[in-house]
């Protein structure tokens, strides 16, 4: 499976699996199949058709499917419900989470994938079904480019990738163990070396590759940390981050007091 690498300044690259072109077309069906049945039950509820119906009321029918890939991908961090199911999700190619610019340019370009298909639908929502067939021009561009990407993700320099990986959750990050761990009592004092830049980016590590933050990455991290700050430590790679978060977190916040 290809890859996409985001270097960082401390000279970790985030490795990024990019989704396969069958899970995502597999986030696809369910996205229609879901869109579907949502209006299969408003076109039941209010017995609506294009036809003999009133535009306006049809428009309002017609907007959550029409903006439905632009809104979850954009409020949910890059995630549709197809996606969320299986597991993938749409980045910038600088590993951060979709900008809504990005969100509006993909769906814009989805648009294009998709436009036929809105002639039969105009006719009878009955034809909704074939849109599933309709964007073969975007599956094409997503198994012949390097970065898995159609028009939609080249115009917006955004991939998709797989979240599959082992997640990591960091729940102390900063300032969070205030509300946590009253008797907190911080092991590597040494931190406090480190900037606001260096710590955020160990945060960021740490947070937004949390999906694709394998062992390896995690290794590198701790050992350059480690180098850096002339620390020895047998602590696990992953408690060891978490832990210098936790001790800048002490440090910082009795500073202020």
């Amino acid at each position: 499976m290809k890859a996409l690498f985001v270097p960082t300044y401390l000279n970790i690259d985030l490795k990024f699996e990019l989704a396969h072109a069958g899970t995502r077309f597999g986030a696809y069906l369910i996205d229609w199949v879901i869109k579907w049945l949502y209006l299969l039950i408003v076109s039941s509820i209010t017995s609506i058709t294009f036809l003999g119906s009133s535009v306006l009321l049809s428009f309002l029918v017609y907007l959550p499917l029409i903006f439905y890939s632009f809104l979850f991908e954009w409020l949910n961090k890059g995630q549709s419900l197809g996606k969320y199911f299986l597991k993938i999700r749409v980045v910038g190619v600088d590993g951060n989470y979709p900008s809504v610019y990005q969100c509006a340019t993909r769906w814009l370009f989805l648009g294009a994938d998709t436009w036929l298909i809105w002639l039969f639908v105009i006719i009878h929502p009955a034809f909704y079904f074939l849109a599933i067939f309709s964007p073969l021009i975007g599956g094409l561009l997503i198994l012949l480019t390097d970065k898995h990407q159609r028009f939609g993700d080249m115009a917006a320099n955004t991939v998709v990738i797989s979240t599959k990986q082992k997640e990591i959750y960091i729940e102390d990050t900063i300032y969070a163990y205030a509300t946590k761990n009253k008797g907190y009592q911080p092991k590597y004092p040494e931190i406090m070396r480190l900037s606001d830049k260096d710590i955020n980016q160990i945060k960021f590590l740490l947070e937004r590759g949390s999906e694709t933050l394998n062992p390896e990455i995690a290794n590198k991290l701790a050992r350059h940390i480690k180098n850096l700050l002339k620390i020895e430590s047998n602590d696990d790679n992953y408690d060891f981050l978490k832990q210098l978060l936790n001790d800048y977190n002490y440090y910082a916040i009795n500073e202020i007091k």
